[in-house]
């Protein structure tokens, strides 16, 4: 089996930046929770606009993912935030430093 990778940004309201970090990381918790989640990572760069990535030990985790209670909810307060929709990419790696492809 291919592990699988996310990959994509999210650009939030202006003036909402603190609070859009505050939920991402509500949602990088309830996806520790998660089978099969191996990196799951959000970095803040310019103008508020938000950098992703996450890999994923399958295809069966990635089809999982966002299914929790807690992922959920996290999610419900996310779409708000945001200023147009984020932009993700799924992804299979070829090759990495630093996690097992």
């Amino acid at each position: 089996m291919s592990k699988v990778s996310m990959m994509g940004t999210v650009t939030c309201q202006a003036g909402k930046g603190d609070e859009m970090a505050a939920v991402l990381s509500q949602m990088t918790e309830a996806a520790r929770l998660e089978p099969g989640v191996e990196i799951y990572s959000y970095h803040r760069g310019d103008n508020d606009r938000f950098w992703f990535f996450a890999l994923m030990t399958d295809q069966e985790s990635m089809q999982q993912h966002g299914q929790s209670d807690a992922m959920k909810a996290a999610m419900a307060a996310f779409g708000p935030l945001m200023a147009s929709p984020p932009e993700m990419s799924v992804t299979t790696p070829v090759a990495a430093i630093g996690f097992d492809i």
